[in-house]
Parts: C-alpha cells; structure tokens; sequence
C-alpha cells in the first residue's frame, strides 16, 4: 500500500431511477488505444493489486510505473488526489480510484464483461465490492505492520523503493515502519482491546466464510467473476495472500481461497468469454451478507452520521468490540452510491437483494445520508486539472 491509497466497486446496473444518474454508468465512452495505459502503483499495493487483476482479465495493456515521490505529485497534479493507484490514459487524460476506473473501463471497454445482466445480481456485486474494499482495509494493514517480520520486510521494500531522499537505509526502514504503524494500524483502531475483532474480519468473516464457497465454484457469484471478485483480490492478493503471516495461515485453513487468488490473477480475456455469466444471487452466501447487513452497513451508518455533524472521529460497535477510527469522507460517499444503485432497481430486484441482505438492511441503506458527499469523485476521465489543493485517500483535505 505505501503512500495513502483508495478503492472502490466497478461495475454497473443498467436500470436508472427516474432521472438519477448513477456514478457506475456515467462515464464518457472514449475510443480504444492499443497504446498501453500507464499505471502507477506499486506490486505491493493493496489497490494497485486490483486493477492490475482487472486488466489483466480484460486484456487492457497496461504499464506499472513506481509511485514514488515524484510520479506522487506529478499524478496529484492531475487527479487532485494522493492515493494509489492512478492512471495515465494514452490521450493525457487520468483516472483516479479503482472503483470509478472499473466503472469506466466496463463502459468504455464492454467484452469480456465482468457485469451480471441481472440487475439484483450486479448489485450483489457492488455492495460485496465495496465490503472487501472498505472493510478489510484495517486488518489488511493489520497483519502487515502489526507483524515483526512482515514490517521488517515492507518497511525495507518502502525504503528502497519510494524514498527518494538522501538518508541512510535504516532511517528510512524505521520512518516507513513507524507511519504506517501509526496511520493505518493504531491510528485506525487497532488496539488490543479490538485486535481479536480485527483478526476476525480476516479468520472468520473472509478466509472462514469464502473457503465453502469455492469448494463448490470458482468464483463468489457463479462461474464468471464480477465485481465482488475483484473487490476482494484488493486485500486477498497483495496482503492476505502475499505477506508471511496472514499466507500461513491461509494456505493452512483456506486452500481454496489460496487457489482462487491464483485463478484470479491468471484470467485472461479469452478464457472469460467462454465463462457462464452469474445470473442469480446464490443461496450459500448468508453468511457474507450477515456479515455485511449486521457489521459493514451500520459502520458506514455510525459514519455518516459523524460526519454530518462534523466530528473527526466516529466510534462503533463490531459484535460487542468499540472501535474507534477517524471519519471518512470517501466511506459517506460509499454509502450514497451504494443507496443509490439500490433505488434504482426495480421492485423485482429490489426484493431479491432483500432476500439476500435481510428486509432491516435493505431498508436502511435506503435512508439518505444527513449530510450526502457530492462530486466526491469528478466524473472520468479527469482532463483538466483540479483548482483545490490535493486530498487524501479518504477525501481528507
């Protein structure tokens, strides 16, 4: 992850509510290039993962470039954001969060689709997008920086690779170890009062609910991934699958799961043409959605509530654990596109995401949030650079 990243689901529903405009189908559609894009992330980043896996799957060339100091704020000049990844399109254009960008690349690059034609589905697909995306980001960060021997390691990797000032090695390993410690672990709420809650959300919630599901399909939804799949492989691969700690124990308790990050990260266009797409929500997903309606949702609730009445840090309940974290921008602007893809569904879809999701959560996601987050995210691609001074990953000025 290094520098400050940030996410999102892709993917759209075809169906608008009235004349509501919808930020998963509101991209431009461009002309192809063969020229490729130019990515700039970093083979560790837990964001930069996932859009690599995505174009890999859609056959879209691409570049990754190092995002160090100087391609840091060279892109935030452009995109008004300092996260990774970002992206430079042939054209001089930019595309900024992964969920926007796979939004606009499944708009302007139609085949091989990663979108269910049913509208209840790609919901589904959405919402668990945006679940693994937000989520899983603390215990991600958690078992990286929380463990000795991975910090060590990603704190040496961080020194060589993005540093580019003048200082002995070991300065910059012990600066790396100590910020990211300190902004995405402690500063998020890990402490050891939440620490079991946190490891929970990858033992129980991710590796303990997945593993039955690709004992009996390959993929979260059916036999073609969506956007729920690319959602996860934000923290499955470059974190859960790829640092020491969390990998033992996936290959010891999930082998399934292990195996599917390897299916994913091997899709080629070719192979997924000739993939079933996943035309109805499964009936084994109870758990995900348990987890979903009765944990993601009331945080994003107790979120932008904070944020409307202009508190820095929100504090919530995760199964009888506080946690308390700073306030979100970009997690209040989550919410309302979520609700906003759920009021565009008809009344058929809209009672087969209830289904899923239980009647209570379905129906508090249609409360509008207090103080909505608007043009959080302009619409891509970005082709004039912002007025206002750079945010955060999490739209923090």
């Amino acid at each position: 992850m290094p520098y400050l990243e940030s996410n999102r689901p892709g993917g759209a529903i075809a169906t608008l509510a009235g004349r509501r405009r919808l930020w998963f189908v509101s991209a431009v559609s461009q002309p192809q290039s063969n020229a490729p894009l130019v990515v700039y992330g970093t083979d560790c980043s837990y964001y930069t993962g996932k859009l690599e896996t995505y174009l890999r799957a859609k056959g879209i060339a691409y570049r990754l470039e190092p995002f160090n100091e100087r391609n840091m704020r060279r892109a935030a000049r452009h995109t008004g954001v300092v996260q990774i990844p970002q992206v430079e399109c042939p054209d001089g254009s930019w595309l900024a969060d992964t969920t926007p960008i796979l939004a606009y690349l499944e708009r302007t690059q139609p085949e091989p689709s990663f979108t269910p034609r049913d509208p209840a589905t790609a919901f589904a697909a959405l919402l668990i997008e945006d679940y693994a995306d937000e989520w899983l980001w603390r215990p991600a960060m958690h078992y990286r920086w929380s463990f000795p021997t991975t910090a060590a390691l990603m704190s040496a990797w961080l020194a060589e690779h993005v540093n580019e000032r003048r200082a002995p090695a070991w300065l910059k390993r012990l600066y790396w170890r100590r910020r990211q410690l300190g902004t995405f672990v402690v500063g998020d709420g890990v402490t050891p009062a939440t620490r079991v809650a946190v490891e929970a959300a990858y033992l129980d919630d991710t590796l303990a609910t997945l593993e039955p599901v690709f004992q009996v399909r390959p993929f979260i939804l059916g036999e073609r991934p969506t956007a729920a799949d690319f959602g996860f492989m934000a923290p499955l691969f470059r974190h859960f699958f790829s640092d020491p700690a969390p990998a033992r124990i996936m290959r010891e308790r999930a082998p399934g799961v292990h195996e599917w990050v390897a299916r994913m990260w091997n899709l080629r266009p070719e192979r997924v043409a000739a993939m079933p797409m996943p035309e109805r929500i499964p009936d084994d997903l109870g758990r995900l959605f348990a987890t979903i309606a009765d944990v993601y949702l009331p945080y994003l609730d107790a979120t932008a509530a904070a944020y409307a009445n202009g508190e820095k840090r929100v504090t919530y309940d995760v199964r009888g654990t506080a946690i308390t974290e700073p306030v979100k921008p970009y997690r209040v602007w989550c919410r309302d596109r979520l609700r906003d893809a759920l009021l565009a569904l008809d009344a058929t879809a809209r009672g087969s995401v209830e289904r899923a999701l239980g009647a209570a959560a379905t129906a508090r996601l249609t409360t509008p949030s207090a103080k909505p987050v608007e043009n959080l995210i302009a619409e891509l691609p970005l082709t004039a650079p912002p007025k206002a001074k750079p945010v955060d990953s999490w739209w923090r000025r």
